[in-house]
């Protein structure tokens, strides 16, 4: 991967040294500020650089809209560049490749969103199902996006069938061919497409596509199967002049502009924080409960990086301030299903709804801790099935503190920092 600093984007000049260098991100300061970074992907004969490249304006118009991100540029051998038979993989060969850059060379981007033109979007959902073949949930919970471009998914009625048999290219692109088959199932299987979904098994990768209305090489079907026509986008174009925005006005530019902020801001909070509300013998008890959730907040903000925290108590200083059970319920579930992480404050048996939450929170597949003390007997503390969360998951997603006090469990939450969720990040490694 090379590195390309600057505060605006610009082609590098000596692009020929590049021929072998599959990526190229373009950063805004060294080292990067962002953690997000939306990622170009060239199609059939498509290249990242010159004066016909694929995307022309797109990544600088990007580039300076989006402040909050940094753009990738992919690079891979198609059409001419496959005549050196000893440098050319094909595609399926390519996304393992690829899949092994977004583990490593990308793991300090927490949200990825990758836009694909033509093959090369093929190339993007070849690269998540080999992150699903090999289980690789928590990987695959780093992809915030995915936009294919004139993407023919069922493969492309253009390549002749006898052609694929002499043809990398071809062979990706035939007609219900092997790999796109493999590729559709998985995604039936594994992947849900719209950023209000998660379900158990299931990985959220919002995805959304752009259509040419006069694309003479992908059919409608092809194009946006599977997707809801909420999420198509058809525009005035042919297949390559879609990817080529003239200026910011342009209706594919302003979509798929759209779709990426959407995608970054998938989650309102970083946290959401689960404590007993009702079921204290008291004032008193609630507000020592509640002084103990404020200060672990403030922790989360201060020593682990998260900005935005979920917790009901907030605004609700006393007993009496509590919402109706009802409508208390419903604003949490809406509050979780936006939340990246949680936790469960849970440091002594209460008949709570927090339990309820905490199945929810593993039901939606996200990562959590419960905080429980740490010299309460088996039947004073978390519920058996809670407690054996973490063995229930091929993946790691719970964790268990046991803390004696208030002291010792901001102690220990302090002492993780930022990598306090990186046991869901790397369950995968260990």
């Amino acid at each position: 991967m090379r590195l390309l600093v600057g505060s605006s984007f610009s082609e590098p000049d000596n692009v020929d040294s590049l021929v072998e260098e599959p990526l190229v991100v373009h950063q805004r300061v060294a080292p990067t500020g962002n953690n997000k970074l939306v990622l170009f992907v060239h199609g059939l004969g498509g290249s990242r650089y010159g004066e016909d490249s694929t995307w022309g304006n797109f990544p600088r118009f990007l580039f300076e809209d989006l402040l909050e991100l940094d753009i990738g540029m992919y690079q891979y051998r198609t059409l001419a560049g496959r005549f050196s038979f000893t440098k050319s993989v094909a595609l399926e060969d390519e996304s393992r490749v690829f899949a092994d850059l977004v583990r490593d060379q990308l793991a300090s981007y927490t949200n990825i969103v990758f836009i694909g033109h033509s093959m090369g979007g093929l190339l993007c959902k070849a690269v998540i199902h080999e992150l699903v073949r090999r289980g690789d949930r928590n990987k695959l919970a780093r992809i915030g996006g995915l936009i294919l471009m004139a993407t023919p998914q069922l493969g492309s009625l253009r390549v002749p069938g006898p052609l694929s048999r002499f043809s990398f290219d071809a062979r990706a692109l035939k007609p219900h061919g092997e790999l796109v088959t493999k590729i559709n199932q998985s995604f039936e299987d594994h992947i849900a497409l719209d950023e209000d979904i998660n379900v158990l098994g299931k990985a959220t990768i919002p995805t959304w596509s752009v259509e040419g209305v006069s694309d003479l090489w992908v059919d409608p079907l092809s194009a946006g199967i599977g997707l809801a026509s909420s999420r198509r986008k058809v525009v005035r174009g042919s297949h390559t002049s879609i990817v080529k925005p003239p200026n910011k006005d342009a209706d594919a530019y302003g979509w798929v502009k759209g779709r990426i902020a959407t995608a970054l801001h998938r989650f309102t909070y970083d946290v959401f924080l689960a404590a007993a509300m009702a079921g204290h013998k008291g004032e008193a008890e609630y507000t020592e409960s509640r002084d103990a959730v404020l200060a672990l907040i403030e922790v989360l903000k201060e020593k682990c990086g998260c900005t935005s925290v979920f917790y009901a108590g907030m605004t609700m200083p006393t007993m009496k301030d509590f919402d109706p059970k009802a409508l208390a319920l419903h604003l949490d579930l809406r509050a979780m299903r936006a939340s990246r992480y949680f936790i469960l404050y849970y440091p002594q048996r209460i008949p709570s709804s927090v339990l309820y939450e905490a199945g929810w929170a593993l039901i939606l597949g996200k990562p959590s801790i419960y905080v429980i003390r740490d010299d309460k007997k088996d039947d004073e503390g978390l519920p058996f099935l809670l407690n054996e969360a973490g063995q229930a998951f091929k993946e790691r997603r719970v964790r268990i503190f046991k803390c004696s006090d208030k002291a010792a469990m901001l102690k220990e939450f302090a002492g993780y920092g930022e990598h306090l969720f990186r046991f869901a990040d790397d369950a995968q490694d260990v």
